[in-house]
C-alpha cells in the first residue's frame, strides 16, 4: 500500500470557492478510486487548501486492482430466448459482439426482470495508471460558480493552474491537464512532502480556522472587548491567508454614530476585518488578520487609513439619505427595473401590498397588523433607491429599517421592512414578528412566481422544474431559496392559510407578464415545487411514503401539513393506526378499480344487505365526531376514532358483500359507501393508502 497526494497550485482563488472544491476533488477520488475495487483509508481529508493549492490526500491504497468479474447486461431474457429455451437471433448477436459463445451466456434477475449477462474477466492495473488516468478527470469535473481560460489548451478552472504535483508514495506521476506544467521538486515520497508543506504553511483548514479565532479572541481580551467573532468572517479569513497573524486598529470615534450595521459592513465586508464590541455595543476598534509577521506599525497605518475613508463615504451617505423622509422615493422606483418582462419596483410594491393584505385576510389579522403590513410593503423597497444600499447592497431592508424610523414610521412597520428579506439563507435567522413574517411570505411568493414563469411557455416551466434546474448551487434566481423561505416562515409563525389561493392571487396580479394560458397547471407546478421542498424539511421520516400521504390530503395550509405529519409519526407504529392505514387501503384498492365511473352520494333505499346497512349507520354515527376532532386537529384521537368505528366492520363488510356486481346501481352505491368512508380520512388528513405493506398483527 502507498499513499497518494495531489497538489493543484493556482493563482489565488475566492475565498468562497475553496471549501467545496475540496470536497469535490477529495470525493471524486474517493468514488472514482471505490468504483474500481480499489482498496484505501476512506476517512475523508477535505480540508488541505489555501488560497492558492488544493490538496487530495488519501492513505493506504492498493498498489494494485485486483483481478474480478465484470459484468454486462444484455437483451431480456424473453427476447434472447424461444419459448422452447432455444437462442433468438438477439441472443447470437450478442454473444458475438461481446467475442464469447452463446452457451457462455448466463440469465441474471434484476429489479426489471431477467436479464442476459455475461461475465469478463477483468485484468489487474497498476494503481499508478489508474491515477493517472482519473485524475486530469476529477480536476475538470470541480464545480466552481464562475471558471475562466487562459491559455489555448481549453482547459477551464476558478483561476489559472500554475503547476500540478502528483505523488503515489515515492513515484512521482505525469498528470496531463492541458498545458498546465508539473511542479519541480526533488525525490521525495507523499507523507513526507506533507509534512514538509506542513512546516511552511497552516495547509489545514481547521487549524488556521482555528489559530484566527485564538488570535482574534485573544486581542479582544486584551482590551476587554467581548469574546464574540463573526463566524462567517471567520471562515471567508481562514481562506485568505496561508500562515496568520493579527493586529488591532481604530478609527475616529464620529462614525459610531453611524448604524451598526453600516459599520459592520464597512469593516467585514469590505475590509474583512472583524469589528470589536464591548457589552454587545460596537467600539472604535477592529482585528485584521494579516499574512505571515509583517511590520505590523505600517500595515495598522494602511488599514485605518483605509476604513477610515470608507466610513467617511458612509457618512456622508447617511446624512444624505436622511435628509428626506423615505417615502419621497417612491417615485424613483419607477426607473428601477425588478427583472426583464416583470417590470418595474413600484408594480411590485404594488402587488405586495395586495398579496400583504390578502395573507392577512385569509390568516385572520386584525386590523391593526393589517394596516402596518400593508404600509410596511409600501416602503419595503425604498431603500433601495438610497446611497447606502448602492453602496452596500447586502444592507437592503436594513436601511430600510433604519430610515423609516428616521422617517418617523411606527416601530413595527420598521422592523417589518428590515425583516422582509428573512432568511436569505437555510440556517438564517427568521421574521420575529408577524408582519415581517407575512411581508416575507408575500415577497417570497411573488419572486416564485414572477421568475418561475417570466419569458417562458408553462410547458418549459415545468420541464424546468421536474428537471430540478432551480435547485442546489444552481438558484440564479433564488427560486428554492424563496421556496424555502416560504415553508420555513410559516411553519415557524404557524400562519394558517390555504398557499394555494396565495399562489394564485400572485399569478393574477402579473396579469399578463406571466406567459402560458393554462395558469391552473402552472399553479400546480408551483404548489408541486414547494411541496418537494416541505418533503425536504420534513426530514427523515420513516416510512418516507408517510411524508407524501401526508402531502397528498388535506388543503395546503403548510403549518397544519408539518402538524398532522408530527402526529402520525408519534403513532405510526400503534395498533390503531395500522388499523386505520388497512381501512385506507382497502377502500382505495376498491375505489381504484372504478376511476372512469361517476360515483355519486350513498341513496338509503338501495342498501340491500344487512351488511352494508350496518357500515353506512356507522359511517352516519361517526363521521361528525371525526370531522369534530380533525377541526380540533386533534390527528391522533381522530385516528384511533376511525379505525375504532371501521377496522372490523368492513373486514366483515368484504366477507359478506360483493362491491363490483354486474348491477351497475347497486355497484356505485357500495362504492359511494367506499367513497366516503375513504375520504373522510385521506380528505383532511393522510392517505395512508400510500404506505408499504400495511399489516395488522
Amino acid at each position: 500500500m502507498a499513499d497518494f497526494l495531489l497538489e493543484i497550485n493556482t493563482e489565488e482563488l475566492p475565498a468562497s470557492y475553496i471549501k467545496d472544491a475540496l470536497v469535490n476533488l477529495c470525493g471524486g477520488f474517493h468514488v472514482e478510486l471505490g468504483n474500481l475495487g480499489l482498496q484505501f483509508d476512506r476517512t475523508p481529508i477535505e480540508n488541505l487548501g489555501t488560497k492558492d493549492s488544493l490538496v487530495s490526500y488519501i492513505k493506504d491504497i492498493d498498489l494494485h486492482q485486483k483481478e474480478g468479474l465484470k459484468q454486462v447486461l444484455g437483451p431480456p431474457k424473453r427476447i434472447a430466448f424461444d419459448e422452447k429455451g432455444n437462442p433468438t437471433k438477439q441472443a447470437v448477436g450478442f454473444a458475438k459482439n461481446q467475442g464469447v459463445r452463446v452457451e457462455d451466456l448466463k440469465i441474471k434477475k434484476t429489479p426489471k426482470g431477467e436479464y442476459v449477462i455475461i461475465e469478463k474477466k477483468e485484468e489487474s492495473r497498476s494503481t499508478k495508471d489508474i491515477l493517472k488516468e482519473i485524475a486530469p478527470r476529477i480536476i475538470k469535473n470541480i464545480h466552481f460558480p464562475k471558471t475562466m481560460r487562459w491559455d489555448n489548451s481549453g482547459l477551464r478552472f476558478a483561476r489559472p493552474i500554475d503547476s500540478v504535483l502528483a505523488l503515489f508514495g515515492k513515484e512521482r506521476l505525469d498528470i496531463k491537464i492541458g498545458d498546465v506544467p508539473q511542479k519541480e521538486i526533488g525525490p521525495i515520497e507523499a507523507s513526507q512532502y506533507l509534512r514538509k508543506v506542513k512546516k511552511d504553511c497552516l495547509i489545514d483548514s481547521d487549524e488556521r480556522r482555528e489559530k484566527i479565532k485564538s488570535l482574534v479572541l485573544g486581542l479582544a481580551k486584551g482590551i476587554g472587548a467581548d469574546q464574540y467573532i463573526d463566524e462567517d468572517l471567520l471562515e471567508e479569513v481562514t481562506f485568505m491567508v496561508n500562515s496568520p497573524d493579527a493586529l488591532i486598529g481604530e478609527f475616529d470615534k464620529k462614525f459610531l454614530v453611524l448604524p451598526e450595521a453600516v459599520l459592520k459592513a464597512s469593516m467585514s465586508k469590505h475590509q474583512r476585518v472583524f469589528p470589536v464590541s464591548k457589552d454587545g455595543k460596537l467600539i472604535n476598534r477592529f482585528i485584521a488578520i494579516i499574512e505571515g509577521k509583517r511590520k505590523t506599525r505600517l500595515v495598522r497605518k494602511n488599514y485605518e487609513k483605509i476604513l477610515e475613508a470608507k466610513l467617511q463615504d458612509s457618512l456622508f451617505f447617511f446624512d444624505e439619505d436622511t435628509k428626506k423622509p423615505l417615502t419621497e422615493n417612491i417615485p424613483q422606483l419607477k426607473d428601477l427595473i425588478f427583472q426583464k418582462d416583470l417590470g418595474n419596483m413600484l408594480e411590485k410594491i404594488e402587488r405586495l401590498k395586495k398579496i400583504s393584505l390578502f395573507i392577512c385576510e385569509r390568516s385572520g389579522a386584525d386590523s391593526s397588523l393589517k394596516i402596518d403590513t400593508e404600509k410596511a410593503a409600501g416602503l419595503s423597497k425604498l431603500d433601495l433607491v438610497t446611497h447606502m444600499v448602492g453602496e452596500f447592497p447586502s444592507l437592503q431592508g436594513v436601511m430600510g429599517r433604519e430610515y423609516a424610523l428616521k422617517s418617523g414610521e411606527k416601530k413595527e412597520v420598521a422592523v417589518a421592512i428590515g425583516e422582509h428579506y428573512l432568511p436569505q439563507g437555510a440556517d438564517d435567522c427568521l421574521p420575529k414578528t408577524r408582519a415581517g413574517a407575512i411581508l416575507a411570505v408575500s415577497d417570497k411568493i411573488d419572486n416564485v412566481v414572477g421568475f418561475s414563469g417570466m419569458g417562458a411557455d408553462v410547458e418549459k416551466i415545468k420541464r424546468d422544474i421536474e428537471k430540478m434546474k432551480i435547485t442546489g448551487s444552481l438558484d440564479p434566481y433564488g427560486i428554492r431559496r424563496n421556496a424555502l423561505g416560504i415553508v420555513r416562515i410559516i411553519k415557524d409563525r404557524s400562519l394558517r392559510l390555504n398557499l394555494d389561493e396565495v399562489i394564485e392571487k400572485g399569478i393574477e396580479l402579473y396579469g399578463a407578464k406571466i406567459k402560458g394560458e393554462n395558469t391552473v397547471r402552472f399553479k400546480n407546478q408551483i404548489v408541486k415545487y414547494i411541496k418537494d421542498r416541505i418533503d425536504f424539511l420534513m426530514g427523515a421520516v420513516r416510512p418516507l411514503e408517510l411524508k407524501r400521504a401526508v402531502l397528498e390530503s388535506g388543503a395546503f395550509d403548510i403549518a397544519d401539513i408539518f402538524k398532522r405529519q408530527e402526529a402520525l409519526v408519534e403513532i405510526k407504529k400503534e395498533r390503531y393506526f395500522l388499523e386505520a392505514a388497512k381501512v385506507v387501503e382497502r377502500t382505495s384498492n376498491i375505489l381504484k378499480g372504478a376511476k372512469k365511473e361517476e360515483i355519486g352520494e350513498v341513496k338509503e333505499d338501495l342498501l340491500k344487505e344487512d351488511q352494508e346497512r350496518k357500515v353506512w349507520k356507522i359511517y352516519l354515527d361517526s363521521k361528525d365526531k371525526i370531522r369534530d376532532l380533525i377541526d380540533k386537529e386533534e390527528y391522533k384521537e381522530a385516528t384511533r376514532e376511525y379505525a375504532g368505528a371501521f377496522y372490523r366492520v368492513l373486514h366483515d363488510f368484504f366477507d359478506k358483500v360483493l362491491v363490483n356486481v354486474e348491477d351497475s346501481v347497486l355497484r356505485l352505491n357500495r362504492l359511494a359507501i367506499m367513497k366516503a368512508i375513504n375520504r373522510l380520512y385521506t380528505g383532511r388528513i393522510a392517505d395512508l393508502s400510500l404506505l408499504p405493506q400495511i399489516v395488522v398483527k
